[in-house]
């Protein structure tokens, strides 16, 4: 049977690098999770030295708990914060040089998304063979509604630069947009040769729940592309730039922050200032503007504000569910076990 003192030894050994207050905070939480749990476990007719060992087990094998325990309350290296930071660099720098070169419909604006999506793949499945590390969950936000985005593509927008995907001119990409996805799944599964990696995506998330904000986090750039449609081209340049480097700054403060608070704090200034610059210039863009194509009344600054200030509240709101993770947790309940 597997001792208290033993387990906790083991554990302790894989938080190495963990500054020293931060070690034993966690190994005391640690301890009292294990000693409620097997409590418990007594209270439902299990000896002492089988409720302990049976505890332990839920709880998970050592060198696994302790490596995501590690991951949760260490420092992100500046490697790992930088590959973190690449989904909203990628996007941002497509989209800044398609407004100011005014690509469109210049082939290269085309294969400039299309290089960014596939740094998006490449990213997530080297997250995935590596069992979703923290860095890798924007870039799973960011394909998945990269690609729900590109379903919408019509074929002409396709034919016009060469790519023979759609039998129909007028047929939208549908779920052929999926397929890149799905050859990416395949390949990782064949390389891990597990559905591990998919395990500890849960655990991770289950360990920390800022990681699936995080991950959710990562369609930022895109949310913030989408403001801007019918906007002018030279005029939105700065603002997406601005909106870029503020999430950018976001995801660098969230890889370096040790606490679950400071990382929701800095996803959230990040939304929040990066929507907060999208809402400022359509105000300004669009306050008393009437194009050919719209119908009834111009629009007022401070309406655009209002319903934009509403539409941001619901995302922010959508962004932190997780957080009710938080409240599963509670003492005498394992990381594994319910």
């Amino acid at each position: 049977m597997a001792s208290l003192k033993s387990y906790l030894a083991k554990l302790e050994a894989c938080l190495g690098g963990l500054a020293p207050n931060a070690q034993q905070a966690v190994m005391e939480e640690l301890r009292g999770h294990l000693e409620d749990r097997a409590a418990a476990l007594r209270a439902a007719g299990l000896g002492k030295e089988a409720s302990m060992s049976e505890a332990i087990e839920r709880f998970g094998e050592a060198g696994e708990v302790g490596t995501a325990l590690r991951d949760v309350h260490g420092r992100g290296s500046w490697g790992k914060a930088l590959a973190g930071m690449v989904p909203f660099l990628a996007f941002g720098l497509t989209k800044v040089l398609y407004e100011v070169l005014l690509l469109h419909p210049n082939p290269v604006w085309l294969w400039g998304e299309i290089a960014c999506y596939v740094v998006l793949l490449i990213g997530l499945g080297v997250g995935w063979v590596k069992g979703f590390p923290r860095w890798s969950y924007p870039y799973g936000g960011s394909v998945l509604v990269f690609t729900w985005w590109w379903m919408g593509i019509p074929a002409q927008n396709l034919w016009a630069y060469g790519i023979w995907i759609l039998k129909g001119y007028n047929e939208l990409l549908g779920w052929r947009a999926w397929i890149p996805l799905l050859v990416l799944s395949v390949i990782a599964l064949l390389l891990t040769r597990s559905v591990r990696p998919l395990l500890q995506l849960v655990t991770g998330i289950w360990h920390d729940w800022t990681r699936l904000s995080f991950g959710l986090y990562g369609i930022m750039p895109i949310v913030v592309h989408v403001g801007f449609d019918e906007v002018s081209a030279p005029y939105t340049a700065p603002c997406l730039a601005a909106s870029a480097v503020i999430l950018t700054v976001g995801a660098l403060a969230y890889m370096r922050s040790t606490r679950t608070s400071q990382r929701a704090l800095a996803l959230l200034m990040g939304m929040t200032l990066a929507l907060g610059v999208g809402t400022a210039a359509n105000a300004i863009y669009w306050d008393g503007r009437l194009e050919p194509w719209m119908r009834g009344e111009p629009d007022h600054w401070y309406e655009i504000v209002g319903r934009n200030a509403i539409g941001g509240a619901v995302l922010v709101a959508l962004m932190f569910v997780p957080a009710l993770l938080s409240l599963l947790r509670r003492p005498g309940k394992s990381m594994r076990a319910g």
